[in-house]
C-alpha cells in the first residue's frame, strides 16, 4: 500500500468529470519548521528577447518551485539559490544544477550529489559566486504552450484546457536540480565504471531500469520504472500514445569541472490534450492515481489543463539521495581515505 499519509489530493481540471492526479500536495510534518530558501533569477543574453512581464513570470514560478521543494526537507538555516535562465533550441524545458559535489565512495565508485542539494544540506556553496542552477526554455514553448499562474503560490486559478501549467514545469525542473539527475546511460541505466550520482546508485539497469531506493520502495510498494531513453524520470509510454512521446535524451560525453562531473540537462515531457481526445487506454494510465505517468517527474507526457505537484514518491527520493540523514555518510556511504 503506498503511503499517502499527510498528503492531500490536488483537484485538477475535469476530463468530463472532476478527477485527481497522482501528484499530491505535500503537507508539512507538524514539527518541521519551513526551510528558508531565497532564489535569485538571472537571464543570459539569449533571453534578451523576453519581455519584462515574461521574465517576471518565469522568476516568480522558479521562486515558488524552490520554496515548495524546500518544504520537503529540514534545513539547519537559510539557504540561497542563484538560477540562470536561458533560451535554447529545445521543444520544452530542461534544468540542472550547475555542478555536482563529491560525497565520498559508494560501491567502489566516486559518488556525487547535485550542487544545489550539497548547498542545501551543508550551507556551503560548492561553486562560489557562479550560478547554482541552469534552466533552459524553448521560446515557442514558453510563449505558445506554457500558462503562467497569476498566483503561483495559491494555484487556484483554472489552468486553460489548451495550455501546460508553467508551475508544474518549473517544479519538474527543480526536481532535476535537486535530485533526479546522474550519469547513467539514458537507455540502459548502466552507470560509468568509476563514478555515479546518489540517484544513479539506486538504479537496477534493464529494459526498463528500475529504482530501488529504500524510501521509494516503502512509498511506492515496489521498484518503479524509469523512462527508457530519459532515465532521470518515471514511467514509460504506452503503445496508445502518439509518436514522439517519451523521446530519448541525447547522450553526451560527461564534462568535468574542478574534479566533479557536470550534471546533464534532458528535456521535460511533451504535452498532450486531456485523455478524452486520445486512446482510452492511455487516458486511464494518465488519470489513474497510481500511475507513474501522473507523477510530476514522469518522463512521458504532461496533460494540458492539469496541475502536477510534489508527491509522496518525490519526498521518498529526497530521502534516498541523502536529505533524511544528518550526515550523508551515516547511511551506508564509504568515506574517502
Amino acid at each position: 500500500m503506498r503511503d499517502k499519509t499527510a498528503l492531500a489530493m490536488i483537484r485538477c481540471r475535469p476530463w468530463g468529470a472532476a478527477r485527481p492526479l497522482a501528484a499530491l500536495a505535500l503537507t508539512l510534518v507538524a514539527h518541521a519548521a519551513p526551510a528558508q530558501v531565497s532564489v535569485s533569477v538571472s537571464f543570459d543574453a539569449s533571453a534578451s528577447v523576453l519581455t519584462g512581464s515574461e521574465k517576471n513570470a518565469v522568476t516568480s514560478h522558479l521562486q515558488e518551485a524552490a520554496r515548495r521543494w524546500a518544504q520537503t526537507v529540514i534545513l539547519d538555516g537559510p539557504r540561497s539559490v542563484e538560477v540562470s535562465v536561458s533560451l535554447g533550441a529545445i521543444a520544452t524545458a530542461s534544468g540542472s544544477s550547475a555542478g555536482s559535489s563529491s560525497v565520498g565512495v559508494i560501491g567502489g565508485r566516486d559518488t556525487f550529489e547535485q550542487g544545489v542539494a550539497a548547498e542545501w544540506r551543508s550551507g556551503i556553496d560548492p561553486n562560489g559566486a557562479d550560478a547554482d542552477a541552469n534552466v533552459t526554455l524553448g521560446l515557442a514553448y514558453l510563449r505558445n504552450e506554457l500558462w503562467f499562474d497569476p498566483d503561483p503560490q495559491a494555484r487556484t486559478a483554472m489552468v486553460p484546457a489548451d495550455r501546460t501549467d508553467a508551475m508544474s514545469v518549473m517544479l519538474h525542473e527543480f526536481g532535476h536540480i535537486l535530485a533526479y539527475n546522474g550519469f547513467a546511460d539514458a537507455s540502459t541505466g548502466e552507470p560509468p565504471t568509476t563514478f555515479w550520482s546518489i540517484w544513479d546508485r539506486w538504479m537496477i539497469p534493464g529494459q526498463p531500469t528500475r529504482f530501488s531506493g529504500p524510501a521509494v520502495l516503502a512509498s511506492w510498494g515496489g521498484m518503479p520504472e524509469l523512462t527508457i531513453g530519459n532515465i532521470n524520470h518515471w514511467g514509460n509510454p504506452l503503445r496508445a500514445f502518439p509518436a514522439g512521446f517519451g523521446e530519448t535524451c541525447a547522450e553526451a560525453t560527461t564534462l568535468w569541472r574542478e574534479g566533479a562531473p557536470m550534471p546533464s540537462q534532458c528535456q521535460a515531457p511533451a504535452s498532450i490534450d486531456a485523455p478524452v481526445s486520445i486512446d482510452a487506454e492511455a487516458g486511464r494510465a494518465i488519470a489513474g492515481g497510481d500511475s507513474l505517468l501522473s507523477q510530476l517527474m514522469n518522463g512521458v507526457v504532461f496533460v494540458r489543463g492539469s496541475r502536477y505537484d510534489i508527491s509522496a514518491l518525490d519526498v521518498a527520493v529526497m530521502k534516498d539521495v541523502g536529505f533524511a540523514i544528518e550526515r550523508i555518510f551515516a547511511d551506508g556511504f564509504e568515506t574517502s581515505p
